[in-house]
């Protein structure tokens, strides 16, 4: 009778164990579900108030402030209203590139692992449970395996720029190629950034755009200190901050040219199709072994190159028992080559 009692204490102990468990995982998943709730809903709301005009925004203020107040709201709203641009936003083609944020799904897994081991202790549907237990691991492990590859790397990286421009209207609906603006993607190591007096070949005569009217010609005026009504550059200049998208590490060397040049590597093969982008992105993910070495792996080069005069190619295939050169085959996959 006693060993029954101990055994019947130990189960209703077990019971309510697993019970509290299962409380407290339903209400980590509700605490989760209202803020992720809330973070979208305070998104919404700063995405409308962003919509808001400056005088909208200073007239229902203004109803509830001093007129010291005002003075401070009509700043506040000007500053809203200039930093809101409605035609800034990534195409929904280019939406969604790179990991992402995982936290949420991260931590809906972990409860639902720690649910189902509880539950699998019960008689009822105990391998169920336990299938739903290594499910919830595995998801965990991808996520995991994917925010590591993703460490130091940019890919979907898309920053709000100074100035917006749009590769879309200049490209695709101006026809203007990448080298006109990009100079230097040739015979340097960089592309190269156009300085302000490349804009102003065209836009000392074009003062509105197609998409976003007057508002970012004006930046590049007031950048250079250039009066449009005067046509003289009458005030004092100041330098672009221009943010950089596509990022290598230092200890990784590149060069434009040896690629655009000697490669004959087209722009889109690295930076997908900005052509078609109102914001840049980091289309593609500029990993070693997954992209630099494998198209390394992959394109033969172009033997027709002075510079390959001194190689011998026949020789080299026969000896590589190969049909074609490709970078690999002259020290396109060392590692001195791109690490020194």
């Amino acid at each position: 009778m006693l060993k029954l009692k101990n055994k019947q204490m130990k189960k209703r102990t077990m019971f309510k164990l697993m019970n509290s468990i299962v409380k407290i995982g339903l209400i980590m998943l509700l605490f989760l579900s209202v803020s992720a709730m809330a973070s979208g809903r305070s998104q919404s709301m700063h995405s409308v108030a962003m919509q808001l005009s400056g005088n909208t925004l200073s007239q229902v203020l203004a109803t509830n402030t001093t007129s010291a107040n005002v003075a401070t709201t009509k700043a506040d709203a000007k500053q809203v209203s200039e930093s809101h641009r409605d035609y800034d936003k990534i195409d929904p083609e280019f939406q969604g590139i790179g990991p992402g944020n995982n936290t949420l799904p991260f931590i809906i897994a972990l409860v639902v692992f720690l649910l189902a081991t509880v539950m699998g202790r019960r008689k009822k549907a105990p391998k169920v449970m336990m299938l739903v237990a290594f499910l919830a691991v595995a998801y965990m492990g991808k996520i995991a395996y994917v925010e590591a590859r993703a460490l130091g790397r940019q890919h979907g990286y898309a920053p709000v720029q100074p100035i917006w421009f749009s590769h879309k209207v200049h490209v695709t609906q101006n026809g203007i190629d990448c080298e006109y603006c990009h100079v230097d993607v040739r015979t340097s190591r960089h592309a190269g950034v156009p300085s302000l007096n490349v804009c102003m070949n065209c836009h000392s005569q074009v003062h509105e755009g197609s998409v976003s009217g007057k508002k970012e010609i004006a930046k590049i005026y007031d950048y250079l200190g250039y009066n449009p009504k005067t046509m003289q550059y009458d005030k004092p200049a100041k330098p672009i901050q221009w943010v950089k998208v596509h990022n290598l590490p230092d200890h990784v060397y590149f060069n434009h040219a040896q690629h655009v040049q000697a490669g004959k590597v087209k722009c889109q093969e690295c930076h997908g199709p900005v052509e078609k982008m109102n914001r840049v992105v980091e289309y593609k993910e500029l990993a070693m072994g997954d992209f630099c070495l494998d198209c390394h792996r992959k394109r033969g080069i172009d033997t027709s190159n002075p510079y390959y005069k001194h190689y011998k190619f026949k020789e080299l295939k026969e000896k590589q028992g190969v049909d074609k050169i490709t970078v690999d085959k002259i020290g396109g996959a060392d590692c001195s080559s791109c690490h020194y």
